[in-house]
């Protein structure tokens, strides 16, 4: 769904219990990411890019898009996702360092789902479970160390950039899929509580001297698109609902929340959470109260 509405600027609300990259007529897309022209774009997943039909996604929508999947790589799969997040941050490395042109490379890890896979590295020591790690959300050893292994593979990528020429040159955005539900955690909104949708993004550009500031509006994986498009200061036709996070003065921040398994659909603002349930009953939520409920 993320990558669906990161590269659209359009929330993902498919009604078929599946992502809108798997929807024939989601195809042909208004894509900022064409407006790069002269730009080298690559798309990097450990497995076979058949999973949600990005390829097809991808192919359908972007011009001259090169996909790297199995059988592209030198490293062996270690489960169904494929490669491991440290063998393909570090096969999209070794490929982007040979680029002449501007590129706009796409990684997509999955080391963080189910089986939680991590290969012996020597450079990667596993910790044991603990209760603290129960506390703060994680289920067992596997996954606590199936995270930690994604966070190692994303360190050893930068430092491994910073070795080259593009690392100085290159607009590095970290963004999460989804979140997950979890005992530690209120559920008072059931499949639209938020930390089903609370996701990271963090934008680090060396060269750019990108000053550092929170942001504190709600935002999503909508407003991606139109964000990066001005830090590159590329001129755009915008037909998205995304904005520009860090240019748009007048930036009053919203987010969809949507579940396919049931079809329940939310809107979220700075002031008011507007939910409807199964029944296609609607609440609004004043978020004075929500605040109050997650402090």
């Amino acid at each position: 769904g993320s990558i669906f509405s990161a590269m659209t600027g359009l929330p993902d609300v498919s009604t078929t219990d599946k992502s809108s990259t798997r929807d024939p007529l989601a195809h042909k897309q208004h894509f900022l990411l064409n407006e790069l022209e002269g730009y080298k774009k690559h798309f990097f997943i450990g497995g076979s890019a058949n999973w949600g039909d990005m390829g097809g996604f991808f192919r359908g929508n972007v011009d001259q898009m090169e996909i790297y999947e199995e059988g592209s790589y030198s490293a062996s799969a270690i489960n169904a996702w494929g490669i491991s997040d440290y063998d393909l941050m570090m096969e999209a490395h070794n490929i982007i360092k040979e680029e002449e042109e501007p590129f706009f490379s796409i990684i997509l890890t999955a080391g963080n789902h189910s089986p939680h896979t991590v290969p012996i590295i020597d450079k990667f020591k596993r910790i044991k479970f603990t209760n603290e790690h129960k506390k703060y959300g994680f289920s067992h050893e596997n996954e606590l160390n199936a995270f930690r292994f994604m966070d190692f593979a994303l360190g050893e990528f930068i430092r491994s950039a910073k070795e080259e020429n593009y690392y100085n040159n290159t607009i590095f955005v970290i963004l999460g899929d989804h979140g997950l539900g979890h005992h530690s955690q209120y559920n008072n909104y059931g499949a639209l509580s938020f930390h089903h949708f609370h996701v990271p993004l963090t934008i680090y550009s060396p060269g750019l001297n990108i000053t550092y500031r929170e942001i504190d509006e709600v935002v999503s994986s909508i407003d991606l698109m139109p964000t990066i498009m001005g830090l590159l200061n590329v001129p755009y036709i915008n037909t998205s609902l995304g904005r520009d996070l860090l240019s748009d003065k007048s930036y009053t921040g919203y987010s969809f929340l949507f579940t396919a398994s049931n079809s329940t659909y939310g809107l979220i603002s700075n002031d008011y959470f507007v939910h409807t349930d199964v029944m296609g009953k609607h609440l609004i939520y004043n978020n004075i109260f929500i605040s109050k409920l997650y402090s």
